[in-house]
C-alpha cells in the first residue's frame, strides 16, 4: 500500500489489489466448486452427500476464517500509522490463534458434525458419504487456516498478486488428488464423494508447504525479520480475537443461514438436495466478485484511516461500489444466459438439469443482494467497526430467512424455492443496516477530523 494523491492513482491502485483479490476468490472458492462438480459426474448420491457436508462445514470455516482475518485491518492500521515493526509481532500471534483454532474446528468436525448429519432424515447411503468427506476434510484444517493467516499478512501490505499465485495452485493441486481419490485412478483405492474431502485436504498441505518457502524467500518480506520467532503475546491475542470473532461472527451469520436452509432440504428428494446444492455451489463461485471488492475494501480503508486521511477513504468507498455495480452487471447476463448450461456442469440427468437451472434462475437475485450488501462489510472492517454489523448481520439474516421462508412454504406451491426467497429478502435487508451504519460511522470519524483541525 501506498498514499495516492488523484483520483487516477486511487483507481489504478485498486484495481491492481482488487484484481488478484478477485482471482484467488475464485481459486479459493474452486476447491468446493471442483469437489462438488466432480462428484456430481460420479454419481448423483454421493454429489447429495458432499452437499450436505459443506453444508455443515462452510459456515465453521468461514467463521474462522474470519477471525483470522482481522489481521488485514490490524497491519492495515499500522502501515497507515509507520509502524512496519509491529507487523511480525501480529502475525506470530494469528498463528497462534490460528493453531488453536485449528483444534477447535477438529472438534466439531470429528465429534459434533457425524451425529448431526446421522439424525436429520437423510438416506443412509447419503449421509455415510458425508460422514466420509467431512473425516477427510479434518486433516486439512490446520493447513487451511495457518495459510489464511499468511494470505492475509501478504494481502495487508498490498501483495495481493503474491496470495493470487499461491492460491492458482489450489486448483490444479485439488483436481488431480481429487481425481485419483474419487474416481480410484492409477491404482488408487476408489472412495467416491468421500475421496473429494481428502484430495481437497492434500491439496492445502502442499500449498502450505509452498507458501512458507515463499515468505522467508520473497524480497519484500525480508524487511519484516519474519525469521525471528516471536513468543505468545495473550494482550494481542486478546486484541486479535476481539476485533476477529465478530468478523467471523458476521460472516457466520450468514452462511450458517444458507446451511441452515441447505439441511431443510433434506425433508425433499435427493435429487432436489443435489440440485439445491449445485445452483448454491456455483451462486457461491460467483459471490467471488462482491466478495473481492469486500476484501480490498478493508485493505484501502484501513490504510487510509490509519493514515487519517478520511476524504481519502471516502474516495476508495465510491471506487469500490461503482466496480461492484459494474461487475454485477456482466455475472448476472452471464448467469442468466447460460444458467442451462452451468446446470449441466454438475450432472447429465434431463430432470436434475432443469431443476438447477430453476434455483439458479432465483441466484440472480443473490448476486444483485450481494452486491450491495458484500462491499459494506469491507468498508466497515477498514474502520474497524466490526461488533455492531455483527448484530445487525444476526437481525438481518436469522430475524427474516426462515419467517420468510415459512410463511411462503406454507402458504404458495413454492415448495424448496421458498427458502431461496427468504435469502434473497435477508440480504436485501441486511445490506439497509449495513448501509445505515456506514453512514453514522462516517459521520463519527468526519467529526473527529473537524475536532482535529480546530485543534490545530
Amino acid at each position: 500500500m501506498y498514499q495516492t494523491h488523484h483520483f487516477k492513482d486511487k483507481f489504478i491502485l485498486f484495481l491492481k489489489i482488487f484484481f488478484p483479490i478477485l482471482i484467488y476468490q475464485f481459486a479459493n472458492y474452486s476447491a468446493s466448486f471442483v469437489d462438488t462438480t466432480m462428484t456430481g459426474q460420479y454419481n448423483t448420491m454421493d454429489l447429495a452427500g458432499v452437499s450436505m457436508a459443506t453444508s455443515i462445514w462452510n459456515p465453521f470455516f468461514t467463521f474462522l476464517t474470519g477471525i483470522v482475518s482481522a489481521l488485514v485491518p490490524i497491519i492495515g492500521h499500522h502501515l497507515g500509522r509507520g509502524k512496519k515493526e509491529e507487523v511480525a509481532s501480529d502475525f506470530y500471534q494469528f498463528i497462534y490463534l490460528a493453531l488453536g483454532l485449528s483444534v477447535v474446528l477438529l472438534g466439531m468436525v470429528l465429534f459434533l458434525a457425524p451425529p448431526v448429519l446421522n439424525h436429520i432424515g437423510l438416506e443412509a447411503p447419503v449421509a455415510a458419504v458425508a460422514v466420509h468427506y467431512l473425516q477427510f476434510l479434518a486433516i486439512g484444517i490446520i493447513p487451511l487456516l495457518l495459510f489464511s493467516v499468511i494470505r492475509s499478512l501478504l494481502d495487508s501490505l498490498g501483495l495481493t498478486k503474491l496470495s493470487m499465485y499461491l492460491m492458482l495452485l489450489l486448483l490444479p493441486l485439488n483436481s488431480g488428488f481429487n481425481y485419483l481419490l474419487i474416481y480410484g485412478a492409477f491404482g488408487v483405492p476408489e472412495l467416491g464423494g468421500a475421496g473429494a474431502g481428502l484430495g481437497t485436504s492434500l491439496a492445502y498441505w502442499v500449498l502450505l508447504g509452498i507458501s512458507v518457502l515463499v515468505l522467508f524467500k520473497q524480497e519484500k518480506l525480508k524487511a519484516l525479520h519474519l525469521e525471528r520467532r516471536i513468543p505468545l503475546n495473550m494482550d494481542k491475542i486478546k486484541e486479535g480475537v476481539r476485533l476477529g470473532l465478530p468478523i467471523g461472527g458476521t460472516v457466520f451469520a450468514e452462511v450458517a443461514i444458507f446451511s441452515v436452509v441447505g439441511l431443510i432440504m433434506a425433508k425433499f428428494s435427493s435429487l432436489i438436495i443435489a440440485s439445491h446444492q449445485s445452483a448454491m455451489n456455483f451462486s457461491t463461485l460467483m459471490y467471488a466478485f462482491p466478495m473481492s471488492i469486500s476484501s480490498a475494501m478493508a485493505i484501502v480503508v484501513s490504510y487510509e484511516v490509519g493514515a487519517k486521511r478520511f476524504d481519502d477513504a471516502k474516495t476508495y468507498i465510491g471506487l469500490g461500489r461503482w466496480t461492484a455495480l459494474i461487475f454485477a452487471a456482466f455475472t448476472l447476463s452471464f448467469l442468466y444466459i447460460f444458467r442451462g448450461n452451468v446446470a449441466s456442469l454438475y450432472g447429465n440427468d434431463p430432470e436434475f438439469i432443469d431443476l438447477t437451472a430453476r434455483f439458479l434462475t432465483y441466484s440472480l437475485f443473490f448476486q444483485l443482494a450481494d452486491t450491495f450488501a458484500a462491499p459494506l462489510q469491507g468498508i466497515l472492517r477498514g474502520y474497524k467497526d466490526t461488533v455492531i454489523p455483527f448484530y445487525l448481520g444476526l437481525v438481518g439474516y436469522w430475524g427474516v430467512t426462515l419467517p420468510v421462508a415459512m410463511v411462503f412454504d406454507s402458504l404458495t406451491d413454492f415448495g424448496a424455492y421458498s427458502y431461496w426467497i427468504g435469502l434473497i429478502i435477508s440480504l436485501i435487508v441486511s445490506g439497509v443496516l449495513y448501509r445505515w451504519r456506514l453512514t453514522v460511522i462516517m459521520k463519527r470519524f468526519e467529526s473527529l477530523a473537524k475536532q482535529t483541525i480546530q485543534s490545530l
